[in-house]
């Protein structure tokens, strides 16, 4: 009776033990400390996670960052996402918002960026941010007031009207 016991608990041992070393159960990076800088950090596909959606930043080209006052950094896979996070913050001024720009290929304000609304970012909102104003881009503030009206490509309305009848 104890050998089986024992079995069960040694069999057991190593599920656990097979189940928590592998890939699946990485601990993804939510939030990095003592950031006083303020500057955005350079991030590795697949090790980061959103911290409003909790998904996995597998894309770092539609990336954004939002730099608390205290130096906490937080990541986000879409801008969508951090817009969404940032309504409800209270000191919002002092919360430093990047975005990943495709055209720069690196972090730059978020409030500065221009951003497309028809592309495919991680959440289906469409926006991608760029460093330059060109035909429809628009600026921060107006893809800040369509994501929180529900004014993007995740609304199939809204989809169906900027793409046409594809």
């Amino acid at each position: 009776m104890i050998k089986k016991i024992m079995i069960i608990l040694i069999f057991f041992i190593i599920l656990v033990f097979s189940l928590f070393s592998t890939s699946s159960f990485k601990q993804h990076i939510v939030v990095t400390p003592n950031n006083h800088t303020k500057q955005a950090i350079q991030i590795e596909k697949d090790k980061y996670k959103d911290r409003f959606c909790n998904m996995s930043i597998s894309d770092i080209s539609y990336s954004a960052q939002a730099i608390l006052e205290n130096g906490d950094t937080l990541f986000f896979d879409d801008i969508g996402c951090l817009v969404l996070w940032e309504k409800d913050q209270k000191n919002k001024a002092n919360i430093v918002l990047w975005v990943y720009a495709k055209d720069k290929q690196k972090y730059i304000n978020a409030k500065k960026a221009w951003y497309r609304v028809d592309e495919l970012s991680p959440m289906r909102y469409g926006f991608g941010a760029y460093s330059k104003k060109q035909d429809k881009r628009i600026d921060f503030e107006t893809m800040k007031k369509n994501m929180l009206s529900q004014t993007t490509m995740a609304n199939p309305k809204v989809r169906k009207h900027i793409l046409g009848s594809n």
